[in-house]
């Protein structure tokens, strides 16, 4: 009899071990975390602020990724990217060096550096901004090339994509489908990220499939997102719109088409939508399918102080958005922010 109970005792350890969870991500949107430029702004304390108000909600994971919103300097830098012809809408954005001590305490360990504001110093500070970033133990996903992270001996790529010049273009679909499945062949999960999809409070309802930016051009953000998938991503993360949007579940594997804004300290605007935001956490099996995760929901206090919201008006949003974007998709979330697989 003992030595049944210890075979069935076996048998359900293998199968929960089979079942549960590998790896586990937090996610958030835009990272800002004070400025020099347009105007400069920068949080007290050192942004120490933010760890006191936040990182707590950060903690526990494998891999905490955000979208690094700027570049670093140390004072006497110039802005290069906007010129006079420039309208209003064009920003710059140069964040003090020692700032990073903030963003590292918070538990970064991967930063996306494909977007528009990673090189408004030009080509020579953005590489000191990877340099920086590397150099305090927060890889970068650049516009160029991936980074690469170790957990539990688990090889981890993730590849950022962003729209404009950058060698990971995000229009470029069949180019980013070729890089997952090389990137698959190599490591045992891909992560995606993109920087991408139109600006503004409006933009947190998809009803289409085409994304429009300033300079005209346009495009399926939700196309890219299903075909770095169908090539082998076991994750895609985007961010860019400043307001959250949609996510979904495709062929087993987690979407969040916009995390919004997270940590955005002045120079921001955070009027409505634009100053909520959230934690995503997910949890992954070994074969990259979503187990199982909760939205954590954040609003920004003042110029930008990001806290948890007692309110959880990101998660109301969040949940309109899945009944409106996919009404019969497979992913559930609660009043509380967890989130499930529909078994129905």
């Amino acid at each position: 009899m003992k030595l049944t109970v210890n075979f069935l005792l076996i048998i359900l350890l293998m199968v929960t071990s089979v079942c549960t969870a590998q790896i586990k991500i937090k996610a958030v949107g835009d990272v800002m975390p004070g400025s020099l430029t347009p105007v400069k702004i920068i949080p007290p304390d050192s942004g120490k602020i933010f760890v006191r108000s936040i990182k707590n909600y950060l903690s526990g994971a494998d891999v905490c990724f955000g979208n690094f919103e700027g570049t670093l300097i140390s004072g006497w830098e110039k802005p290069s990217k906007c010129t006079e012809k420039d309208t209003a809408r064009c920003y710059e954005f140069g964040i003090p060096v020692y700032l990073l001590t903030a963003v590292k305490q918070l538990g970064f360990n991967v930063m996306n550096l494909n977007n528009n504001h990673s090189a408004d110093y030009g080509p020579n500070v953005y590489k000191l901004t990877q340099k920086y970033l590397n150099d305090n133990g927060i890889k970068t996903a650049g516009r160029a090339g991936y980074a690469e992270i170790t957990i539990n001996n688990k090889r981890i790529a993730v590849i950022g994509f962003g729209n404009g010049v950058a060698e990971n273009q995000l229009q470029n679909i069949n180019s980013a489908a070729a890089k997952i499945r090389n990137l698959k062949s190599k490591y045992d999960y891909v992560f995606v990220s993109f920087h991408g999809g139109t600006e503004g409070v409006s933009a947190v309802n998809m009803p289409d499939e085409i994304a429009a930016y300033h300079d005209g051009s346009s495009f399926s953000i939700i196309k890219f997102a299903h075909s770095v998938i169908d090539a082998g991503a076991d994750l895609v993360l985007g961010h860019g719109p400043h307001v959250l949007r949609a996510m979904e579940l495709y062929k087993g594997k987690l979407i969040a088409y916009s995390l919004g804004n997270f940590l955005t300290y002045g120079n921001f605007s955070l009027k409505g939508y634009c100053g909520i935001g959230g934690i995503l956490e997910a949890e992954l099996d070994k074969n990259g399918n979503f187990v199982k995760g909760q939205f954590i929901p954040t609003v920004q206090q003042g110029r930008g102080v990001p806290v948890y919201d007692n309110f959880c008006t990101s998660i109301k949003l969040m949940k309109r958005l899945l009944k409106s974007y996919q009404p019969g998709g497979k992913l559930f979330m609660d009043d509380s922010g967890y989130l499930s697989i529909k078994t129905k």
